[in-house]
């Protein structure tokens, strides 16, 4: 159950999936996710208010040691004129029983955004203990924003029971030439709550919030939440 859990919560966390556990008999997962979001947050920027979203994703388990993850999504501003559609690839490998590392692609098309379309190229590490905590590191290189994006996360995440999972983040994150800005970017945090009917069927909630640590504009201190229904198969 708790393997599920995980899995369950994995789009909760981050739009791209960190490390998720299936079990080695399961070779092969794939999640539905639609829900809706007081605010779209990327990256620092507000994007946009109240909006509508759908995402696929699912895991293939290439070997003891790598894994494939992919995933689509599409977003719309429910009052704007905002949307979004992308996919994504991420393959990781397992260093040691600790350390994780990978590299991602991911291509969003964007209408009526502050920022532009493109593809993002990313390299990561991720570093687990006892199960509970993750420290995952990124870097991307967003050819829309035509600049460097650097992040440091810390997750902690517990399963509170067979059916409730709790989770926790915050980090920090830079920018080099991202939208003509540069400098550290912002502090963001996390808190997501993930209630299982089943195996299969899961509900999530999520409060986030990120604060500007740079003054620049069009970026500004948030808080969003938001809801996902989530089916497993």
């Amino acid at each position: 159950m708790k393997n599920q859990l995980l899995l369950a919560a994995c789009w909760s966390l981050f739009c791209i999936p960190a490390t998720a556990e299936i079990e080695n008999d399961f070779p092969l997962g794939i999640e539905a996710v639609t829900g809706f979001r007081s605010g779209y947050v990327h990256r620092g920027f507000d994007l946009a208010d109240t909006s509508l979203e759908f995402q696929f994703a699912g895991e293939v388990t290439l070997s003891n040691e790598r894994s494939l993850y992919f995933g689509l999504s599409h977003l719309a501003e429910s009052s704007g004129d905002f949307s979004e559609t992308a996919g994504y690839l991420e393959l990781d490998r397992k260093i040691s029983e600790q350390l994780r590392a990978g590299v991602s692609a991911t291509y969003r098309d964007r209408n009526h955004s502050i920022l532009e379309s493109g593809l993002d190229l990313g390299l990561f590490t991720s570093f687990t203990i006892n199960g509970s905590w993750e420290w995952r590191n990124e870097l991307n290189y967003d050819f829309g924003a035509e600049g460097f994006y650097l992040a440091s996360e810390i997750t902690w995440s517990e399963a509170l029971s067979d059916k409730v999972y709790l989770s926790i983040s915050g980090g920090v994150s830079y920018l080099s030439d991202y939208e003509n800005r540069s400098g550290l970017n912002d502090f963001f945090a996390r808190i997501s709550l993930n209630y299982a009917f089943s195996e299969q069927v899961a509900f999530s909630s999520f409060l986030g919030a990120s604060a500007q640590l740079d003054s620049g504009e069009p970026a500004h201190d948030i808080i969003y939440g938001g809801l996902w229904f989530q089916v497993i198969f």
